[in-house]
């Protein structure tokens, strides 16, 4: 696949762990409108942030904040790729402001198991699943996380590469992120 095709179908954003927290992640635009002390304040500066994106046009795929568990203290499934050992765990959903082709039933939740990508120290992968009205159920899309502490990380999502042709489409878009993160 070449970078020009996959530049038009990618979605990439960079959040950061929340002070005294283990798992809350923010987008990195929103984090200082969230630590706003006054909550009426807090709510006018995020929805006005939301409210800015959107009439700039630039899509918000994920929620704001999202929560990334890891480690040993993950549920075990049983089948699929959900019986190799995951990294951790995102899980995010929208508030009402928020806009997203991904919030289209409710709870208007978005999760993924993330799994290393082989032979990467700092690359993470997994596929989105979104709300549907039988659950959650996923849509096709990959992502992938580009981190080395789990304090900073950056999110790509390639829309419709995790079928498929998953493990060819995971090596072009890890490809892609390694010469993202060459430009800087």
């Amino acid at each position: 696949m070449n970078a020009e095709y996959l530049q038009k179908m990618t979605w990439k954003a960079h959040y950061l762990l929340k002070a005294g927290t283990g798992a809350s992640f923010y987008r990195a635009d929103f984090l200082p409108l969230v630590e706003i002390a006054d909550a009426k304040e807090r709510k006018n500066a995020v929805s006005s942030k939301i409210a800015e994106l959107i009439r700039s046009g630039k899509e918000m795929l994920l929620p704001i904040r999202l929560s990334i568990v890891q480690g040993k203290d993950l549920p075990v499934k049983h089948s699929g790729r959900g019986t190799r050992n995951r990294i951790a765990q995102l899980k995010g959903a929208f508030t009402l402001p928020e806009q997203s082709p991904y919030k289209q039933f409710s709870p208007y939740q978005v999760n993924t198991s993330v799994w290393q990508v082989e032979g990467f120290k700092c690359l993470y992968y997994g596929t989105i699943g979104i709300s549907f009205p039988t659950g959650i159920a996923d849509n096709g899309d990959l992502v992938i996380f580009q981190t080395s502490d789990w304090n900073e990380v950056t999110i790509y999502i390639f829309k419709g590469l995790a079928k498929p042709n998953e493990e060819a489409n995971l090596a072009d878009a890890v490809n892609f992120v390694l010469q993202d993160e060459k430009k800087g």
